[in-house]
C-alpha cells in the first residue's frame, strides 16, 4: 500500500537524482572548458552548465519540499542532521548562485562570434582553475548532505564535521586543476 511518507521518499530519490545528474553535466562542463581553445568549445562547455540549470533546479525544489515534507512526518525537524542538511543546502545554493553563475556569465559574454581562438584574457578565464574547483566542491557538499540524510547524526556538530570534511574531498578532487599548466582535468 502506497503510503504519503512511501510517495514523498520516492519523489525526494527523484529530486536527489536530477540534482546529481545537472551536479555532473557541471562537472563535465568544467572539466572540458579548460580544454577549450576556440569560441565554439568554450560556449559547448558552458552549453553544458546551461543544459544542468533546468535539470538540478528543480532537483533542489523536489528536494527540499520533500525533505521538509519527511521530516515532518517523521518528527526528525529537531535532530541535529535537519539543521546540519539546511546549512548544505544553503552553502551549496551560495555557491552556485553567488560564485559559479557570474563565471559563467562573465565568460559566455566574453566569448567572441564564431569559432575563433580565445582572446587571451578569455582564455586565462576558461583556464581558471576557480570554476572547477567550486563546482566539485558543491558536488561534494551535495554528497554530504546526502550523508547527512543517510546517516541521520543527532548532534548537529556531527552534521558539521560531516558538511567541512565534504568540503575538503571536494577540495581534494580539485588538485589537478590547481597543478600549474593542468587543463585535462
Amino acid at each position: 500500500m502506497l503510503t504519503g511518507y512511501a510517495i514523498g521518499l520516492f519523489f525526494h530519490f527523484l529530486g536527489m537524482i536530477a540534482l546529481f545528474v545537472g551536479f555532473g553535466l557541471e562537472w563535465a562542463g568544467s572539466s572540458l572548458l579548460r580544454r577549450a581553445t576556440t569560441s565554439d568549445q568554450a560556449r559547448s562547455s558552458l552549453g553544458l552548465y546551461r543544459a544542468s540549470q533546468p535539470i538540478s533546479g528543480p532537483g533542489w525544489l523536489v528536494l527540499i519540499l520533500t525533505g521538509g515534507y519527511l521530516a515532518s512526518v517523521t518528527g526528525g525537524m529537531k535532530q541535529g542532521w535537519i539543521f546540519g542538511a539546511w546549512i548544505g543546502i544553503l552553502v551549496a545554493l551560495y555557491i552556485g548562485f553567488a560564485m559559479i553563475l557570474p563565471r559563467v556569465e562573465k565568460l559566455r559574454v566574453a566569448l567572441p562570434e564564431g569559432n575563433t581562438p580565445l582572446p587571451a584574457a578569455t582564455l586565462a578565464g576558461t583556464k581558471n582553475p576557480m570554476f572547477a574547483t567550486l563546482v566539485r566542491v558543491r558536488f561534494m557538499l551535495a554528497l554530504g548532505t546526502v550523508a547527512l540524510m543517510t546517516y541521520k547524526p543527532a548532534m548537529l556538530s556531527t552534521s558539521l564535521f560531516v558538511l567541512l570534511g565534504s568540503i575538503v574531498l571536494g577540495l581534494l578532487c580539485s588538485i589537478g586543476v590547481w597543478s600549474k599548466g593542468s587543463a585535462q582535468t
